[in-house]
């Protein structure tokens, strides 16, 4: 959201006798959706969700669209036409991706953005057949340094010898990150990716967050706290599968699987229906649910109606599953040693699960 709206997420790293004793995460991000929705139209809803949300606004939009959509017993597919909104919202989330990989990781290892690299692909995304090419581009020679196919099908192996090459500035940043276990790792269950999200958990997780808005807050998945996110979706990648086979499950990692993900995107975008990204369910009383891959992770909106227009509406967001109290960043930071550079690993921790708003890291010495 933009503005005064976002909030922000403060960390707080409790030190004692060389390790991390405590990761604290307060967030102040509002829980606006019943006020900014309510008595609207499910169509008025949708729009404004678009305009609302500075990140991720065309995934908020089709969410937004999709559950008002099951609301009023419509299928989702008569409504949101095969190719449309799915390639905007690909392109969205390659272009999060994208962003992580060019700017924000570089800045924060000391290296230098490659903003022009991410405004030309920006520039072509009006179109996705475009767009598809130029991610292709971006990948094969600023990215991998190789054809997108090629550095896919590499086994951990041939990953190994891609780091010694050092062809590309994302390859440095891996290889800086070493041999040995992955920085900051969390084992705690994932939020299923859409592909394997039934009907019934979907429902089940609306039905939660109508009942106590207090959830969207904080959501647990039947009782347990979640991760989601890209690493989620292509965890069974064979690439992926050896990193956490032989480092574990932590900033590496979810790292390796955006550049995954990001690698496979132009040939998704030629065919969008291979790849789920956008599904829809009803609730009693009037309800509706729907579910949106980004970026970040699994976005769910539910609403109910009445007489026509939202009586109860409800956003349950990527950062709030990955930043939940005692969710997967507050586990990764805990693994953490209390080294000198805790806090240049702390951050790299937090980044790899990619806030959607402003964050500090602040030590604390117990």
């Amino acid at each position: 959201m933009s503005g005064s709206l976002e909030g922000r997420i403060d960390i707080r790293l409790h030190r004692r006798a060389g390790r991390v004793e405590r990761a604290e995460i307060l967030s102040s991000r509002p829980q606006l959706a019943q006020r900014l929705m309510a008595g609207r139209t499910p169509d008025e809803a949708a729009d404004l969700a678009g305009l609302i949300f500075s990140l991720c606004g065309q995934a908020q939009s089709c969410a937004a669209r999709a559950a008002g959509l099951a609301a009023q017993g419509v299928q989702t597919q008569d409504r949101l036409p095969h190719g449309d909104p799915v390639p905007r919202v690909l392109m969205e989330l390659a272009q999060e991706h994208a962003w992580r990989l060019l700017i924000n990781w570089p800045e924060q290892a000391g290296r230098s953005p490659d903003m022009d690299s991410l405004l030309r692909l920006r520039q072509s995304a009006g179109d996705p057949a475009r767009f598809a090419a130029g991610l292709a581009q971006l990948l094969e020679t600023v990215l991998l340094g190789e054809p997108a196919a090629v550095w896919l099908a590499r086994d951990f192996t041939g990953f190994r010898d891609w780091l010694g090459l050092g062809n590309t500035v994302v390859a440095r940043l891996f290889a800086d990150l070493g041999d040995g276990p992955d920085q900051g790792v969390s084992n705690q269950p994932f939020l299923p990716p859409l592909a394997g999200l039934d009907a019934g958990l979907a429902q089940e997780i609306a039905r939660q967050a109508l009942a106590d808005p207090a959830f969207c807050a904080a959501p647990r998945l039947r009782g347990q706290p979640a991760e989601t996110g890209a690493l989620a979706r292509v965890a069974d990648h064979p690439l992926v599968a050896a990193w956490l086979q032989a480092r574990g499950r932590g900033a590496g990692a979810r790292l390796l699987a955006r550049l995954v993900e990001l690698a496979g995107l132009p040939e998704r975008l030629a065919d969008p229906a291979g790849w789920p990204v956008v599904a829809a369910w009803p609730l009693e009383d009037n309800g509706g649910v729907a579910a949106v891959e980004t970026a970040r992770g699994l976005l769910l909106h539910a609403l109910r109606l009445e007489a026509g227009r939202v009586a109860e509406y409800r956003i349950i967001a990527p950062t709030e599953w990955n930043f939940h109290p005692v969710g997967p960043l507050a586990q990764a930071l805990e693994s953490l040693p209390a080294s000198p550079d805790l806090d240049v690993r702390a951050r790299l921790v937090a980044q790899s699960l990619d806030p959607c708003v402003a964050y500090s890291v602040e030590m604390m010495n117990a």
